[in-house]
């Protein structure tokens, strides 16, 4: 896995749908997102797992079009922290979707990992996607 930086120089703003369960109920919720006026085409698209108590929980998330575009649609509203990331580009992420708990797993066990971070997916593309955790 070859590890790199980047940094987020502002929170990003995104509107997300829970996933019910974790990690089987992950497919459902981007069907769900896909259900939005426009659905996903020319969307930045995020997926992001955060430990809550003992909990896992997922939200498939896209950045809104439009200034306001969150309170018309009247989905919850979440605020991507900015800040520097470690990060590993995932290609053909569509058939590996199996690697990325693995991806999560290793960075994880590095040093300088922000703790109770969150684990962030950036869908790129349609086959390249970043999964990034935030340094401490």
């Amino acid at each position: 896995m070859e590890v790199k930086e980047k940094e987020l120089a502002e929170d990003i703003a995104v509107m997300y749908v829970q996933a019910e369960t974790f990690p089987q109920g992950i497919p459902d919720s981007f069907k769900k997102l896909e259900e939005i006026p426009g659905g996903l085409k020319d969307r930045h698209v995020y997926g992001i797992s955060e430990c809550i108590g003992n909990k896992m929980i997922y939200r498939a998330c896209v950045k809104e079009n439009f200034k306001g575009e969150r309170e018309q649609i009247g989905l919850p509203t979440y605020a991507i922290p900015k800040g520097k990331y470690l990060y590993a580009t995932l290609n053909n992420w569509r058939e590996n979707l199996d690697k990325v708990p693995v991806l999560f797993e290793g960075f994880m066990n590095m040093p300088g990992i922000k703790k109770q971070t969150i684990c962030l997916e950036d869908y790129i593309s349609d086959t390249e996607m970043l999964a990034m955790v935030q340094q401490a």
